[in-house]
């Protein structure tokens, strides 16, 4: 990637401080979630919460390359801008939310966590930071 394409974000102690907040009640409302991760669309992580051992930069990495194929296949089905993008594994799901233009929150679950109740919260969450992190 050129350097001129990689995104910089500024943000403050006080704006990040009142992001993991958010993240820390999103993993607190959501039964399941062991995982919580701002990044920004190119791939730099931004913030996380987490209740396992996970490798938040190579997540940051995978899911913008995530996000980049559900653009492209957003484009080539000649629909808008792609929002999220669901993971069905076999012991969990993963959702990636846009936050705004240049961040996303990916949300790590159990399968004991209901597939709505994750949206939902997670889309409450993304909400959230859209307003802490302009």
């Amino acid at each position: 990637m050129e350097y001129e394409d990689t995104i910089v974000v500024n943000y403050t102690k006080e704006q990040l401080a009142q992001s993991e907040a958010k993240l820390a009640e999103f993993m607190s409302a959501c039964i399941g979630a062991y995982g919580a991760l701002i990044s920004t669309v190119d791939g730099h992580e931004i913030a996380y919460s987490l209740k396992r051992d996970l490798p938040t930069h190579k997540i940051s990495t995978m899911n913008s390359s995530l996000l980049a194929l559900g653009e492209s296949i957003a484009r080539e089905s000649l629909q808008q801008l792609c929002q999220f993008v669901i993971l069905e594994n076999s012991d969990g799901r993963v959702v990636s939310l846009r936050v705004n233009d240049i961040l996303m929150l990916t949300c790590i679950s159990s399968k004991s966590t209901n597939l709505g109740m994750l949206l939902s919260a997670g889309r409450n969450t993304a909400d959230s930071l859209a307003k802490i992190l302009p």
